[in-house]
């Protein structure tokens, strides 16, 4: 009793040292004009700062209280140390929260949220549960198929919080539909035209080339990943000006960054995706209604008589294809559990607000559903050689009612969590 009692005094002594200490920053996370509810966090830390040479202490301040939050460094695109955590709690319209930085010596840190790898798969965990799993090795044609079918780089299966699969693969009304994936359908380069989308055309496909990295964390995990777009060339000579290439050209290179955030309500992942053009003249994503953003074929068990669809324009599932909106809610019974995917699209986005392709409920007799944000659908999209452009979405895994309201505040925390500096206040 007195050695236990011993380590609790040591571990408040140090823990108030820690404390007392002046902090390395402090600020005020700005006020916005919307009520938020455990919303994602992400700032960028002052150059001169040298955080990964120690561990950090995220204590809030606001109010009269001290409250210390997990938080987990990351390096982002531009090579900035980004700094982020999760606002826990309701932050009513007009509020201030205050933080303060600390650098310590080591921490007690737990990664609840975390990515293992087998031969097959990427798979993400959050406390124990399935998320999602990332395909990396080539999924085999259904039987009887042609080998055209084989895919890697997808989404599947996406899990509901009560680990129901969200994501269907290889449906026998569409065998190129894999889960959630993205390819580009037509595609103009060097006088050629490939569809990557419709795998059985013999055009083209999507494969994963390269694991980029992988984080774990105490607020959420992410791993990045390469994938190519391949074109299928027939054996020709010269022509026209278009040099045969050989029998594979990789036309498009893409990597997709995949966060699963721990959040309590659900799961959020966010899903960005850059496509790089690596040729040396410039490549058309065709106009189509299908094609690049982001795509969704949903679990089997939902058709046209227990699943719905909702826009931010107001759309229901009769009216939204073709349509453009904010974010999309998809939701339906799921084993007796209403459950739902909010599908938002970031304001940085080509041709945003972008339309979308929703199937219809007379749909393939079933009425099984489909979504899509398709930037392309109304026009061409260039890109420049060796340039590289993002999309990027957030989708809100979530069981129970949403409602308009309740999807709009969640699109609104999405778009104003930019990784932006914040004025710090004097130490």
């Amino acid at each position: 009793m007195k050695y236990l009692l011993n380590i609790l005094i040591v571990a408040f002594l140090v823990s108030c040292s820690q404390t007392n200490n002046r902090p390395e920053l402090k600020w005020n996370l700005p006020a916005v004009e919307f009520d938020r509810v455990d919303f994602t966090v992400s700032i960028i830390l002052p150059d001169d700062l040298e955080p990964g040479k120690k561990a950090l202490k995220l204590v809030e301040t606001t109010g009269k209280t001290e409250k210390e939050v997990p938080c987990q460094l990351h390096i982002n695109d531009n090579n900035h140390y980004t700094l982020n955590w999760i606002a826990e709690g309701r932050t009513i319209a007009g509020e201030v929260r205050a933080y303060e930085l600390f650098l310590v010596n080591e921490m007690d840190v737990k990664s609840p949220v975390e990515i293992s790898r087998n031969d097959s798969s990427l798979i993400v965990l959050k406390e124990g549960n399935p998320v999602l799993q990332y395909r990396h090795s080539l999924l085999p044609a259904p039987a009887g198929q042609s080998q055209l079918f084989e895919r890697s780089g997808f989404i599947h299966p996406l899990y509901s919080p009560s680990g129901e699969e969200l994501t269907w693969v290889q449906p026998p009304d569409h065998y190129h539909h894999v889960g959630l994936w993205n390819p580009w359908t037509k595609v103009t380069w060097k006088g050629n035209h490939t569809d990557f989308w419709n795998l059985g055309s013999g055009q083209g496909t999507v494969r994963f080339s390269d694991f980029l990295y992988i984080e774990n964390g105490p607020v959420f995990a992410e791993f990045s990943v390469l994938q190519d777009h391949i074109a299928f060339m027939p054996p020709k000579p010269a022509e026209n000006d278009v040099e045969y290439m050989g029998d594979e050209v990789i036309v498009i290179e893409e990597e997709w960054k995949i966060r699963v955030w721990n959040i309590q309500d659900g799961f959020m992942i966010d899903f960005t995706s850059l496509v790089r053009n690596i040729m040396d003249v410039p490549i058309s994503l065709d106009a189509y209604r299908y094609g690049g953003g982001i795509g969704y074929r949903a679990t089997a068990k939902w058709n046209r008589d227990n699943s719905y669809v909702l826009t931010s324009e107001g759309k229901t599932r009769q009216e939204a294809d073709a349509t453009r909106a904010k974010w999309c809610w998809i939701y339906g019974d799921l084993e007796g559990v209403n459950t739902g995917l909010l599908f938002m699209s970031d304001t940085i986005n080509y041709d945003y607000p972008q339309q979308m392709r929703v199937w219809p409920a007379n749909m393939n007799k079933e009425g099984y559903q489909f979504f899509e944000f398709t930037p392309i659908r109304e026009k061409a999209w260039v890109l420049q050689p060796e340039e590289t452009y993002s999309q990027k979405y957030r989708i809100w895994v979530k069981e129970g009612d949403v409602d308009a309201r309740m999807a709009e505040l969640q699109w609104l925390q999405y778009v104003n969590n930019t990784e932006e500096k914040i004025s710090y206040l004097s130490k």
